[in-house]
């Protein structure tokens, strides 16, 4: 009789991205210093304590957990040191960098080698539809503690590891500084001298490997949007439909979220499943 295999994959459930309560901020992780989130998206925290409770409540049917890691460098192309404009001014949170900036001088590289790559990088990127370059709040620098996982999540995958005697596989994506990495199987724009950049099959073998898939993380807008929208295009139908995204722990980026429900609207007319946890039945 065949074993229904059952994966969860959690996008990016690291305290950067979470709205952590401030009587929280002190108490979770025993850091020289309070943790302060630089990107945290609303209602996050209430999505960690849901998906927390569907992986002790699910323990015994979960095969599988995958969790990417958003992994960054203090300098990174969407982050503010990585740009400057003339007067030698770094630009702000949440700045549209466009090809047309870069070419009129609005926008250069702190780094002039930098530059013929970012017009063709910007170039891409428009020609493609992906997103506009943003520049964002230095985030999920790695062994920083906006990089780790947040504890609900991670006390729940630590139950679980003791409760199955298997260990949960990590994924890391954005530790290229050129590119960004919303998804988790390919860069926005993959570089052909970093394979980290480019594509990876792991998430989608994981589908193909699996009777079903729950996925879950932040941001619902981006890096779970992203992630979701790379597996499905090497995915076939069938495998597509064993895909469930876990709606009540997810959110989008705030200002993002007609983003987010155009998203969930192509999803849903692929054959994605769109559940919350309290209605999955799993025996």
């Amino acid at each position: 009789m065949h074993q229904t295999i059952t994966s969860l994959l959690i996008i990016d459930p690291q305290y950067d991205f979470y709205d952590v309560p401030l009587n929280e901020q002190l108490t979770l992780v025993a850091q020289p210093t309070a943790i302060s989130p630089s990107l945290p998206v609303p209602h996050s925290w209430e999505d960690a304590q849901r998906l927390a409770s569907f992986i002790n409540n699910q323990q015994n049917n979960i095969n599988n957990i995958v969790v990417t890691l958003d992994s960054h460098h203090e300098y990174d192309i969407a982050h503010a040191i990585y740009w400057q404009n003339k007067d030698g001014q770094h630009p702000a949170p949440f700045t549209l960098i466009s090809h047309q900036d870069i070419v009129d001088g609005l926008w250069q590289p702190t780094d002039q080698e930098q530059l013929n790559h970012l017009l063709e990088y910007t170039q891409s990127l428009e020609l493609t539809g992906k997103y506009r370059l943003i520049i964002w709040p230095t985030h999920c620098v790695i062994d920083s503690v906006g990089h780790t996982v947040v504890a609900p999540i991670q006390t729940a995958i630590d139950n679980w590891e003791k409760r199955k005697n298997i260990s949960h596989h990590t994924i890391s994506k954005g530790e290229n500084p050129h590119t960004e990495h919303y998804g988790g199987c390919e860069a926005e724009y993959p570089l052909y001298n970093d394979i980290n950049t480019q594509f990876d099959p792991q998430l989608a073998t994981l589908v193909v490997q699996s009777d079903r898939v729950f996925i879950s993380g932040q941001a619902l807008s981006h890096c779970v949007a992203s992630t979701i929208e790379q597996m499905v295009d090497k995915l076939l139908l069938d495998d597509i439909r064993k895909l469930t995204i876990l709606i009540d722990t997810t959110s989008p980026v705030a200002g993002f979220e007609q983003q987010a429900q155009a998203f969930v609207e192509r999803m849903l007319a692929l054959g994605v499943n769109i559940a919350n946890t309290t209605d999955v039945m799993l025996s």
